[in-house]
């Protein structure tokens, strides 16, 4: 998939995620959400920052992730304002995030989160992803049902066309999502409210 991936040009991901903003900020799902977990993106995924920027704009609670080297576990924090996110350092394999020092808020001391927007390096048309191989995200996941068993957020991946592919192998830890979002046509019928 990287050899895929580094053959996609920075304007046609530009383009892809220019189509993919357009659907998500027209999504029923996305209209109510208030409070949202978006990923910051890196080379080779769809570009968020358009997304924080809007949901900001519309005075949502926004959550990026955090994490540390060596360390399993992502934390999902309140992004301040825009200031605070233009401002984020480029930090581990040159995701931008907050420092931990910074002491940002953590979701969990406010409630659940309505909806989480995941990266990764593969999609099924099942709505299966393939990640980059640490478990950050099922791992947040998973922590996030425990953490609030009845309120399981809307769990959205945001792909490249060129993400998409037909099987993806999957572990008894792999969380399925409920929709994906990529330029062309949904993989799943209409069942996010998209």
């Amino acid at each position: 998939m990287k050899k895929v991936l580094d053959k996609v040009s920075v304007e046609e991901t530009k383009d892809q995620s220019e189509a993919v903003f357009r659907k998500f900020v027209d999504s029923k799902w996305f209209r109510e959400s208030k409070r949202l977990s978006v990923y910051v993106s890196t080379t080779g995924e769809i570009q968020t920052d358009s997304i924080i920027k809007k949901s900001l704009e519309m005075g949502k609670e926004v959550f990026i992730p955090q994490f540390t080297k060596g360390s399993i576990v992502m934390e999902m924090v309140r992004l301040p304002d825009q200031k605070s996110f233009d401002d984020l350092p480029s930090t581990l394999w040159g995701i931008r995030q907050p420092d931990p020092k910074w002491k940002w808020e953590s979701y969990r001391v406010t409630g659940p989160l309505d909806l989480i927007l995941a990266p990764g390096v593969a999609f099924s048309p099942s709505c299966l992803r393939c990640g980059h191989g640490k478990g950050y995200y099922d791992r947040f996941f998973s922590t996030h049902h425990s953490n609030f068993p009845s309120d399981s957020p809307l769990k959205v991946g945001l792909a490249l066309r060129q993400q998409i592919i037909q099987t993806i192998p999957v572990s008894e830890t792999d969380v399925q999502l409920d929709d994906v979002i990529y330029e062309g046509d949904l993989i799943l019928p209409n069942q996010a409210g998209l």
